[in-house]
């Protein structure tokens, strides 16, 4: 039995005010360093001074055991 394989998970969630959050889709990255990265540009883009009724932000990164 060889070494456990991890990965790294950034869940995108889909949030709406009244109806709450959601997963929308969820990446896998092959370091923490391309995760972290990812997560920044994604949500460099929720700069507004109030917080929409609707927006999808990245969350993570989540270090995951896969199957090698």
């Amino acid at each position: 039995m060889g070494q456990p394989k991890y990965r790294w998970r950034v869940n995108i969630i889909e949030s709406e005010r009244g109806w709450g959050q959601k997963i929308d889709d969820i990446k896998f990255f092959d370091s923490e360093e391309e995760a972290t990265a990812y997560v920044t540009q994604y949500n460099a883009k929720n700069n507004e001074p109030v917080v929409p009724d609707w927006y999808m932000y990245a969350d993570g990164p989540t270090k995951v055991m896969v199957d090698a």
